[in-house]
């Protein structure tokens, strides 16, 4: 059976039963310079460079893309690669996180304590989460083989939900209607939103809230998707 992958926010509190928790990586990158050192101002002059005895092939100089020219020097080609997760639909937006604003979450998950953006995910292509103590919310890219896979598991009910994209289902637990998550089609790209208004909750007392703040959120980003 498919097991549903929850993002847990880096506040602390315990998840409701059944949720996992997914932990957040931190890349950190290094620099290093590089240094000279003059000679007297007696020393002879340096003798010219010689000239460079190789040269990048025309293939190599035609796949590697931009090339930066250095002033008095031989021509550097520098390979620039982008951000695996901004690769997408031309209307959809390089980071997850301006989708909403902090205001827009947290107004929708009923506006008792404030919603805030964590950045991007490292560990999911496309994905944010918004966080407080008490609650969290998640929008994510989904595959088309988790989507199909998910919106056919027995285990959760599935209704479909209109205005939200070209298409919507809300997704609930069979057992008892809880674990509400909305997700939803914006051209070839599907999407799923989760609402968590209490970490400490296990049952299914909160679902009406979190799958009205989801379906409230997912129409606003539908437009915002679509470019």
């Amino acid at each position: 059976m498919f097991a549903r992958v929850f993002p847990v926010p880096v506040f602390a509190g315990p998840l409701p039963r059944g949720r996992r928790a997914l932990l957040v990586a931190a890349v950190a990158l290094a620099a290093a310079g590089c240094g000279s050192s003059g000679g007297s101002p007696d020393a002879a002059a340096p003798a010219p460079a010689p000239a460079p005895t190789s040269a990048v092939s025309p293939t190599s100089a035609a796949s590697a893309s931009p090339t930066a020219s250095v002033p008095g020097s031989v021509s550097v080609t520098v390979t620039v690669s982008g951000d695996p997760s901004a690769a997408g639909p031309a209307g959809r937006p390089a980071d997850p996180c301006t989708v909403w604003t902090d205001e827009q979450v947290s107004a929708a998950m009923g506006g008792g304590s404030r919603l805030l953006a964590e950045g991007p995910s490292t560990e999911r292509p496309w994905s944010c989460t918004w966080g407080s103590r008490r609650s969290y919310l998640s929008l994510r890219l989904v595959d088309d083989a988790v989507f199909a896979r998910t919106t056919a598991d027995p285990a959760f009910t599935s209704v479909a939900v209109p205005g939200v994209g070209d298409g919507a289902v809300l997704l609930t637990r069979a057992e008892d209607g809880g674990d509400p998550e909305l997700l939803f089609t914006v051209g070839a790209s599907h999407y799923a939103i989760e609402a968590v208004a209490d970490r400490a909750g296990t049952g299914a007392a909160d679902a009406p809230a979190e799958a009205a703040a989801e379906q409230s959120l997912g129409r606003l980003a539908a437009g915002r998707l679509r470019g």
